[in-house]
C-alpha cells in the first residue's frame, strides 16, 4: 500500500507542476503583475481549455485503454489500434460536414462511428485469436483513415484548435463516464477468469464485458471528437501502470486516468514549448514515443510465450 501511496503522490506532484507550466509558459510572455485584456484572453481563452481538454480526455483515453485490454483480454487493444478512433473521427467529420458548428451532433456521429467498428470487432471476436483481431482492427483503421482523407475539408480536430465549446463537451461528458468507470473498475478483476466460472458465481460476463466497452467507447470516441486521433496513449499508460501499481483494477483505473491526464498535458506543453512560436502537436510525439513501446511489448510477448 506504502508502494500505491508514494505512486499516486509522485503523479500528483508532476500533475501540478506541468499545469502550472502549461498556464505560465507560451510563445507570449505574460507579466503577472500587469496584466493586459491580452494576457487574460491568452490564459482564459486559449490555455485553459487546451489544458482542461489535455487533463480530460488524456484520463479518458488512458481509461478507455485499460478497459478494452480487460475486455478483449490483449495487452495492446486500445481505442487507436482497434481502428474504433478512426470510425469516430470519420463520422465526426461527416457530422461536421452535414451540420456545420453543431458540435453535440459532431460527438454524436463520433459516438455512432466508434460503435460500428466496436460491434464488428465483438461480432468478429468469436472467430478470430486476439492477434487476429488486432490485424483486423488495424485493417479496419487503415481503411478508414483513407475514406476520412477524402472527405476531409480542414475539419480534423486538434488540441491546437480546442475552445471552450468542444472542452465544455468534453469536460461533461468525460468526467461523468469516469466516474462511473472508477464505479465499476473492480469489473475489469472479473474477466480476468474464464465466462464459465463467471456464471458458476452468478455473474454475467456478457453483462460486464458490454458495460465496460460501452464506457471504454463513449470515453475514446467523445475524445477523437474533440481533440482527434491520440494513438498509443491507450497503450502506453495501462501497461506502464500496471508495472508501478500492479494489476489490480480498482487501482489501476483511477492511477491511469491521473496518469493519462498527466501524459498528454505534459506531451501537448513540451509540443507547444519546445519550437516556439511553431509547436509540435502531441499527437506526434505520442506516435514518435509509442511505437517502439509497442514493439517492445510485442517484442516481450514473444519471448513470454516461447
Amino acid at each position: 500500500m506504502k508502494r500505491i501511496g508514494w505512486a499516486y503522490l509522485g503523479v500528483m506532484i508532476l500533475l501540478v507542476v506541468t499545469i502550472v507550466i502549461a498556464v505560465t509558459c507560451g510563445s507570449s510572455s505574460i507579466s503577472w503583475q500587469h496584466m493586459t485584456m491580452t494576457d487574460y484572453n491568452t490564459i482564459f481563452n486559449i490555455r485553459l481549455p487546451r489544458l482542461v481538454a489535455d487533463l480530460v480526455g488524456g484520463a479518458a483515453l488512458a481509461i478507455s485503454g485499460a478497459f478494452y485490454q480487460a475486455t478483449f483480454r490483449n495487452p495492446i487493444a486500445d481505442a487507436g489500434i482497434l481502428g474504433i478512433s478512426a470510425g469516430a473521427d470519420l463520422f465526426a467529420v461527416v457530422a461536421a460536414l452535414v451540420i456545420p458548428g453543431a458540435f453535440w451532433f459532431k460527438v454524436g456521429g463520433a459516438l455512432i462511428g466508434g460503435t460500428i467498428v466496436l460491434v464488428v470487432l465483438v461480432t468478429l471476436q468469436q472467430f478470430l485469436s486476439p492477434t487476429q483481431l488486432i490485424l483486423v482492427g488495424v485493417a479496419m483503421d487503415a481503411a478508414i483513415t483513407g475514406v476520412q482523407k477524402i472527405l476531409n475539408t480542414n475539419q480534423l480536430n486538434g488540441l491546437a484548435t480546442v475552445t471552450w465549446t468542444g472542452t465544455m463537451v468534453l469536460a461533461v461528458v468525460g468526467v461523468i463516464v469516469i466516474i462511473a468507470a472508477l464505479f465499476v473498475a473492480h469489473w475489469g478483476n472479473y474477466l480476468k477468469v474464464s465466462d464459465e466460472f463467471l456464471e458458476s458465481v452468478g455473474l454475467n460476463p456478457r453483462l460486464l464485458r458490454t458495460s465496460l466497452l460501452i464506457i471504454a467507447t463513449i470515453l475514446a470516441t467523445c475524445t477523437t471528437a474533440v481533440i482527434g486521433i491520440v494513438a498509443f496513449l491507450g497503450i502506453i499508460v495501462p501497461q506502464s501502470c500496471r508495472v508501478i501499481i500492479g494489476r489490480n483494477y480498482q487501482n489501476l483505473i483511477p492511477f491511469a486516468g491521473l496518469c493519462g491526464a498527466w501524459l498528454l498535458l505534459a506531451t501537448d506543453t513540451f509540443g507547444r514549448l519546445i519550437v516556439q512560436p511553431s509547436e509540435i502537436s502531441a499527437q506526434i510525439i505520442l506516435a514518435i514515443v509509442g511505437g517502439p513501446f509497442l514493439i517492445v511489448m510485442l517484442v516481450k510477448g514473444k519471448r513470454a510465450v516461447q
